[in-house]
Order: C-alpha cells, then structure tokens, then sequence
C-alpha cells in the first residue's frame, strides 16, 4: 500500500458514496471522527451526523477525556437513531424499531435539515442496531442492510459508517460481508501505539485504493 495523507484520501471521496469504516476494540474510532470534523471544519464541507444508540456521546467523552476539544460537535446536525444521551444539535430522533422496518422517518428528517451542498455524513453505531435487531426480529440484520444499499447513490451525501469490526465479525459475519459488499468503500481504522492508520482495501475511485494515511497523537493535537 501507498501511503497519502488524510486529506487527499478525504477529497478523494465521491458524491454518493457509501463507505464503511472497519474498526477495532482498541482503535479509538472516535479520533478518526474527530479529524474527519476537523477537515470538514476547514474545507467549509457541511456535516450531519446519525447517532445510534447514544454512540456519539460515547465518542465525545472518550475525546474530551485525551484532551481533544470538542466544542467543534456542538453545532453539528445530529439525527438521533435510539438512545436517551443528547450531543450535538439533534434535530430529529427516530425509534429503532421504526428505523429497521420503515426509512421514511428518517427521511423526513433528514430532507428538511440537508444542506443544498452535499454533507458528510458519518454514521455511528451501526453494529448496535445489528444487535439489537438480532433480539428483536428474525432477518432484522438483513432488512437493515437492504435499507442502507437504497441509500448508495444518493449524492447529497457521502455516507461512512462507523463499525466494529471485531464484534461484527464474531456475532455476524454474514452481515459484514455483505455490508463490504455494498459499500463502494471500505476502510480499515488501526492503531499502533500513538499512531493512528487508515487503509483504503476497495474504492469507487481509484487514485485512492491501496491507499494509507497515518496520524500520531501529537500531530492531531496541532490540528
């Protein structure tokens, strides 16, 4: 692999993508989240985040608590998908179980809160809802997966979903094969000490497949 920068991989990313964004038990997820805002922040690039099951209010505490500001997440759109904890300017809340049978709440939502340039758009906690639809209902996983695939291609939008990887893989990895299957991009968030990694392992666009960038903890504290 080749290794780039964060912000070429950024720029590189296509209208309408749908990318997941494969992560581990000790990765920190949330500094990838963090410099995703932070590019946005100075590209002038709208943000709309999807919280699950209180996903983003776990990041944001596990930020603040390395010392990484956090303010920046106070005025971002937060679509609220289950779960009790309010970050962010939440503009919208939806049932989970209304989520995984019928998408047309969170399109209500969503369409009156999108900005008329496209937004990124990240998505955490998708694995939660896996979880939870498991308990549930019988097939919940899959007519999940179905609802996400309606959504690749609409490009008001550039979609990362935020999963882990580890726990996916284990309770559901015919979920996770499939998801890589749809998603247009998939990337793989590492940590190594205070460096963190992103690898691009399959892209719409190719001047960024096979691609790394790397960020140590100090660096991101400068951004």
């Amino acid at each position: 692999m080749v290794e780039q920068g964060f912000e070429f991989i950024f720029s590189q990313l296509r209208a309408g993508e749908t990318i997941l964004i494969e992560y581990t038990s000790v990765s920190s997820p949330e500094i990838l989240l963090y410099v995703l805002e932070e590019y946005c922040k100075q590209h002038d690039i709208p943000m709309i985040i999807d919280d699950m099951a209180d996903t983003l209010p776990e990041f944001l505490i596990r930020l603040d608590l390395i010392g990484l500001p956090i303010e920046g997440f106070k005025d971002i759109p937060v679509i609220k998908i289950g779960g009790h904890r309010d970050e962010g300017n939440v503009i919208g809340r939806i049932e989970i179980e209304k989520y995984s049978l019928n998408l047309q709440y969170y399109d209500l939502i969503y369409e009156r809160v999108v900005p008329p340039k496209m937004v990124y758009n990240p998505v955490l906690g998708i694995h939660k809802l896996f979880l939870i639809n498991s308990i549930k209902e019988y097939g919940g996983g899959i007519r999940l997966l179905r609802n996400i695939s309606k959504y690749v291609g609409n490009k008001t939008r550039i979609a990362l979903y935020f999963i882990h990887k580890d726990l996916t893989q284990t309770k559901f990895p015919e979920l996770l094969y499939l998801f890589e299957e749809i998603a247009t991009s998939v990337m793989q968030w590492e940590r190594s000490g205070s460096t963190y990694k992103l690898k691009v392992v399959k892209s719409a666009n190719n001047n960024i497949l096979e691609k790394i960038a790397t960020i140590n903890f100090e660096d991101i504290k400068k951004m």
